[in-house]
């Protein structure tokens, strides 16, 4: 159990994993400065570089924050955390951000995507693999990855898994577009005016690209659905916690091109299919285990007649 004690040490060693992500997306900078990478500056423009520089500072601080919970609650080995969290980083903030740019704004082009993508291995291993010592360390006992997957997959019949993945694949794009539909009044109007460079692309292209990202999604939530050793309560809590913050307030906390009541209003909607999605994920991928009704003996008459 934790104490205060063991709370401000495991908040500074959080605040330690958010300076190595720092240390770690400069280095790939410099990396790709010599190596003539054409990585894209995604500052906001009008912005000074002093200012874009303190706003990724206190965002990344705050990533290792809300990415502890999931890693203290994670079991496994800790080259497999440090892989674990190294997909789900690169996904959420690589591939994921990279298509929402793509589609969504002008700030970036089919031709300059794949340096931005490469730029993120580096801070997501680094990031990653500093997360995996912040889980207390599994006794000899402790069920090893291949173990908790069958155990995972050995809660409900294979019948019952052929629905339950695809309903998960559908799942972020029902609660993007349930909560999303919330916000439209508020934030569709900026995207049709083309203000910051936004973009509002068709409908047909926003629910492709949807079903690309829950895919993505789920690739990067299972490992931790496998790896996860406490309560399904605390896992969705967890998860919601981390897919909100690397795939909304990460970016909304440095996007000072866009005006106070868009990040405000983008930064509910994603809270809320962040904390859905995982209560869905969780409800589908990590099922109770059915339990088998079984008769109870007729007792014998203790005297017989």
């Amino acid at each position: 159990m934790l104490t205060f004690k063991s709370t401000a040490v495991l908040a500074v060693k959080a605040l330690l994993c958010g300076l190595i992500y720092v240390i770690a997306t400069m280095f790939m900078g410099a990396l790709g400065a010599t190596l003539h990478l054409s990585i894209p500056n995604l500052s906001p423009p009008g912005v000074s570089q002093s200012e874009a520089v303190r706003a990724f500072f206190f965002a990344s601080l705050l990533l290792g924050l809300a990415l502890t919970p999931l890693a203290r609650g994670s079991g496994g080995t800790r080259f497999e955390r440090t892989v674990a969290f190294f997909f789900f980083i690169f996904i959420c903030m690589g591939l994921n951000a990279t298509i929402e740019i793509l589609i969504f704004t002008t700030m970036l082009t089919p031709l300059t995507a794949p340096p931005f993508i490469l730029s993120c291995t580096f801070p997501a291993l680094a990031l990653g693999a500093s997360l995996s010592f912040l889980a207390p360390r599994d006794n000899a006992q402790a069920p090893t990855a291949s173990q908790r997957l069958v155990n995972v997959f050995s809660l409900q019949s294979p019948a019952a898994w052929l629905w339950r993945i695809p309903a998960a694949i559908l799942a972020f794009p029902l609660v993007y577009f349930v909560f999303g539909a919330m916000v439209a009044p508020i934030v569709v109007p900026t995207y049709r005016a083309g203000i910051a460079g936004l973009v509002l692309p068709p409908l047909s292209i926003i629910l492709s690209v949807q079903l690309v990202r829950s895919t993505l999604f789920l690739f990067a939530s299972l490992p931790f659905l496998i790896l996860w050793k406490g309560k399904r309560g605390s896992l969705i809590f967890s998860l919601g916690l981390a897919h909100w913050f690397t795939v909304g307030l990460f970016g909304l906390l440095q996007a000072h091109q866009f005006s106070r009541t868009l990040r405000i209003a983008h930064s509910l909607e994603i809270g809320a299919d962040s904390f859905a999605y995982a209560a869905l994920l969780v409800l589908l991928l990590s099922p109770r285990p059915v339990t088998k009704h079984v008769k109870a003996p007729i007792a014998a008459p203790m005297f017989p007649s």
